[in-house]
């Protein structure tokens, strides 16, 4: 792969945090490969993509098309859940050079070099994906989009809630190995990353996750451990007191919930009601202590989803008290269940989603501001060399008037609260530093 050599490569990666992991193991691939991460006229773009919605979908072929119309000779590769589903027509028409499935993107160096060098554009979808029990071969040296680095441990789903196209493009479940993924957390961490945040499609299927979190917490240049998101059945009394008993663990834990009403749980397919959320949040509370962070996500506009639905579902968020809250209306995606089901319309949803996102900020404050006047240590993101801007240990984001260096954790005493959220006097608050939509 020669070929790939002084050539010059970006990356946008949308959606998840697994996607944010691949796309940082691709480009740790491309400069093995003696490639050179430049954003200014690359030779290469890959678009690491999501389906999952289908504003990603508009989202993911908007990227293509202006790569496209700003890079006109560069070889563009999608890969990933959207590419999964294309077909040769579609990448014809979005004029991409590859298109490359799940399970797949240890290939992408390959094609890319046989592309370089004048060979056909490539569709390849992984064929046996909802079968397929292989791990993609994809590894991770450092961060190169944030301080923190993802590490991807688990892959697949095979919870098929009635609404969800995960488990078709993903496919099944699978564990890495926990030599491998603790090997290259310690290789991580001793080069200078001090946060680690283990991720995976369904994260608390992997194998053995306390013990996971246990050997992981116990490296000895690990300073925080998190995770990016756990479906709340999986937060038991195992793991929660692998996590209590785990010092580097950060005071947060994202449960996506989904709807607050047990008709519209039971029609998602979820396997759980309200109040069984409600008991898994408690015991997190009661092992985890006062300062964790408890946020989820909110579908809005469910096709089961009527008024007196949504209403149970407002109450039942108010009454959890999360911090941050994710919300989003429902989008149908061919194949699933709820896509075969009588949908709402826009006209109804719209109002629903202002409310609930009113009812997010409004909570979010209210966590927030809690943290006003105590100290709280942060993990600098971002500095000019007047501010710093970073997460504290239970997420919340807060812009300091301070001195600090990129990856140095200072103590800092928020005095108001700020819409993205905590600031200290005299600085402006930051914007969102995660977007669904990254550039590396």
């Amino acid at each position: 792969m020669g070929i790939l050599k002084g050539k010059k490569f970006s990356i946008y990666v949308q959606g998840c945090r697994t996607n944010q992991y691949e796309g940082e193991a691709i480009a740790a691939a491309l400069e093995a490969a003696g490639a050179l991460h430049r954003g200014d006229a690359p030779d290469i773009i890959v678009i690491v993509s999501c389906t999952v919605t289908a504003t990603a979908d508009r989202k993911c072929r908007k990227i293509i098309r202006r790569a496209r119309r700003e890079n006109p000779c560069a070889v563009i590769a999608l890969c990933g859940c959207y590419a999964q589903k294309l077909s040769e027509e579609e990448r014809a028409l979005l004029d991409v050079d590859i298109a490359l499935g799940n399970r797949l993107k240890h290939k992408l160096p390959r094609l890319i070099a046989a592309r370089l060098a004048g060979g056909a554009p490539t569709v390849e979808a992984n064929a046996d994906v909802e079968r397929d029990g292989s791990w993609d071969a994809l590894s991770l040296d450092r961060p190169r989009l944030h301080t923190r680095a993802f590490l991807k441990v688990q892959e697949g789903c095979s919870h098929c809630c009635s609404y969800c196209i995960v488990p078709s493009v993903r496919g099944r479940p699978v564990s890495r190995p926990m030599e491998e993924a603790v090997e290259e957390a310690r290789r991580v961490t001793d080069g200078g990353c001090p946060e680690i945040v283990l991720t995976g499609v369904h994260l608390g299927l992997y194998e053995d996750l306390p013990l996971l979190v246990r050997r992981i917490g116990a490296l000895p240049n690990i300073k925080r451990l998190r995770f990016g998101s756990i479906e709340p059945f999986a937060v038991d009394e195992k793991l929660l007191a692998a996590l209590a008993e785990c010092p580097a663990f950060c005071r947060h834990l994202h449960m996506p919930l989904q709807s607050g009403d047990d008709g519209v749980l039971s029609a998602m397919r979820r396997g759980y009601k309200a109040a069984d959320f409600a008991k898994t949040a408690e015991r997190a509370r009661s092992a985890l202590g006062d300062e964790l962070h408890v946020s989820t996500d909110l579908m809005v506009g469910f096709p089961s989803e009527d008024e007196s639905a949504f209403r149970r579902s407002m109450e039942f968020v108010r009454g959890q008290e999360f911090g941050k809250v994710h919300v989003f209306p429902y989008s149908p995606r061919e194949g699933t269940d709820a896509a075969a089901m009588p949908q709402l319309e826009e006209s109804e949803v719209r109002p629903r989603v202002a409310e609930a996102l009113a009812l997010a900020s409004e909570l979010h404050k209210k966590f927030c501001s809690r943290w006003i006047g105590r100290e709280l240590a942060i993990l600098v993101e971002e500095t000019d060399g007047a501010a710093a801007k970073g997460l504290s240990g239970n997420y919340i984001r807060v812009t300091a008037k301070a001195a600090a260096a990129v990856n140095e954790t200072i103590s800092v005493v928020p005095s108001r609260y700020a819409g993205e959220g905590l600031t200290t006097e005299g600085v402006s608050a930051s914007s969102s530093l995660c977007s669904d939509i990254s550039v590396i």
